[in-house]
């Protein structure tokens, strides 16, 4: 028995770790943000429209994330962070604007998804915060986007330090002169109109206020001194004066969810991918008939490096590498998916070692146009008779392992996430070339079109569909009148289509696994098999 109960605690622990991750890299990421943005109790909201990036990601993380009352810190802390992110974007995107009050409905109309439902300002303070806990301190955290507000702060609410942090801003606000405004020589006070709007959040009655702002006061205010009331300042708490110099933050808010192929890094952030792809092959259509009794196996390692080298997060580099091992037992289909392609020989049935290498430039070719992006890649594989050699030919046969041209792969990628980031679709074209590298080869062109629909139900889980469709124009040489070589027209030599269901979890903010499986259901002179992939991509920001 206390075996079970010991392994049902551990499981309890486990449960709750696993499920404060969200929250503990939201709360990272806000804190990041509002460092970058808020300075001297003020929001630097010309430059958060400059690059809304960073506040999107937020924004939109809101509405994925479901905090419980049975974790009460979590959960206040989640929806005072909530309440400024949502404050914050209302009046970025109104901006410029000179108060909040000059958006119709700023507090009581707009809804916002945060926690899976759409509320607005006023329900989420009045509703979720107030009517769920007796905490008068919610008043000097939570700001409204004025000047008369408790100030904001430069940081984020977090379930470990609520507390010393409401602390803080309440004893900070209640001291403030500006704030409280006290007036020895006529023995009155002036509050903030927060106090007449919220008496009985702070005391029974209004001469209880006195006692209730002493508790935090450095210096006391005499219980006899006269309450009143001083207007209350809506205009904007924004951060006069931005230097036209700032840029982004060097982690521009990133949802590593999103990220697509297409996505581009801003000066210093860099992206390793790993995908592992075994491709096994039963069948192969040449003309119009099928050939089938063989299994040709082709395993592929692609290890990717990228890193953002400007500021605009426009122009990134990188580096491709790839291994393989393929095998083909011809006439016989009782070998595995995975045994030829994995025994590191170079034979006339087996190969082994690198598949290509070469460099890799991505760039976004219109400004403020982030979700499309270009990519070019130069390939060659460094492999002695990369496309096989036949044992007949007197050196030693080897098989097939890599395409023996030069390769110049270009990708145009777009991606469009919408209904509340739940959905996402992401489209690649291509325009591959492969140049001979001997006279006896023709030219290759490519031109694939891939389609991925993703679906978010959670802030760690993807699912999502793909299918491509991959057409090969050969090279045909054309002779003139004696036989000479003097052009080359393409045709159609080849094509396949493939489709296919993938997975993906994201174990952090910058660390994710996927899993994809496709099947070759249509070829034209080329093969007809499935994949079984492994990808893991790791991001530095």
């Amino acid at each position: 028995m206390k075996g079970k109960i010991s392994t049902l605690a551990l499981l309890l622990i486990t449960t709750t770790v696993w499920g404060q991750q969200p929250f503990d890299d939201f709360y990272a990421q806000a804190n990041t943000f509002f460092e970058t943005y808020v300075f001297d109790e003020r929001v630097d909201y010309a430059a958060i429209k400059a690059v809304p990036a960073q506040l999107d990601h937020l924004y939109n993380a809101l509405g994925k994330m479901t905090p419980s009352l049975d974790d009460p810190l979590n959960y206040q802390a989640f929806y005072i962070n909530a309440y400024n992110l949502a404050v914050i974007k209302s009046v970025v995107d109104a901006y410029p604007i000179s108060s909040p009050m000059d958006v119709n409905g700023f507090f009581d109309r707009n809804k916002h998804l945060i926690a899976g439902e759409r509320i607005t300002l006023n329900t989420l303070e009045n509703e979720r915060l107030r009517a769920a806990f007796d905490e008068a301190r919610f008043h000097f955290v939570l700001v409204c986007g004025a000047v008369s507000c408790p100030p904001i702060v430069n940081f984020a609410y977090t379930p470990a330090q609520l507390n010393v942090q409401m602390e803080m801003q309440a004893t900070k606000a209640l001291n403030d002169p500006s704030f409280i405004r006290v007036i020895p020589g006529e023995e009155k006070v002036q509050l903030s109109e927060i106090f007449r709007w919220y008496t009985r959040d702070f005391a029974t009655e209004e001469q209880g206020l006195i006692t209730y702002i002493n508790q935090f006061r450095q210096r006391e205010i005499p219980a006899e001194y006269k309450i009143t009331y001083y207007p209350y300042d809506w205009t904007l708490n924004r951060r006069a004066n931005t230097p036209s110099t700032q840029t982004a933050p060097p982690n521009e808010g990133l949802n590593l969810q999103t990220y697509t192929a297409g996505t581009l890094l801003r000066k210093g952030q860099m992206d390793f991918t790993l995908f592992n792809t075994i491709y096994t092959e039963t069948a192969n259509d040449w003309q119009g008939e099928v050939f089938e009794g063989y299994r040709a196996t082709f395993a592929t390692a692609l290890l990717q490096w990228t890193i953002g080298v400007s500021n605009n997060a426009r122009f990134n580099v990188g580096f491709d590498l790839s291994l393989r091992g393929t095998g083909r037992a011809s006439q016989n289909t009782s070998y595995g998916a995975m045994d030829r392609a994995f025994r590191f020989e170079n034979t006339d049935s087996t190969r082994f070692g690198i598949g290509v290498i070469g460099p890799r430039i991505k760039f976004s070719p219109f400004k403020g146009i982030n979700n499309f992006s270009i990519q070019s890649s130069l390939l060659f594989s460094p492999n002695e008779a990369p496309e096989g050699r036949s044992p007949s030919a007197g050196q030693g046969g080897l098989y097939w392992i890599e395409w023996d041209r030069y390769v110049w792969w270009n990708q145009f990628f777009y991606d469009k996430t919408f209904a509340n980031d739940q959905f996402q679709v992401f489209a690649e074209v291509d325009l591959l070339f492969r140049f001979k590298r001997r006279e006896n080869q023709v030219n290759h062109i490519d031109l694939p079109a891939n389609l991925f629909f993703s679906y978010f139900p959670t802030p760690q889980i993807t699912f999502y569909a793909m299918t491509q469709y991959v057409p090969r124009f050969a090279g045909s040489p054309v002779y003139d009148e004696n036989g000479m070589d003097i052009t080359e027209d393409f045709v159609i030599g080849a094509n396949y289509t493939a489709s296919g269901l993938g997975f993906k979890y994201q174990f952090t903010s910058y660390f994710n696994i996927e899993l994809l499986y496709t099947n070759f259901w249509a070829a034209r002179n080329n093969g007809l098999g499935e994949t079984f992939n492994l990808g893991l991509k790791y991001l530095v920001l």
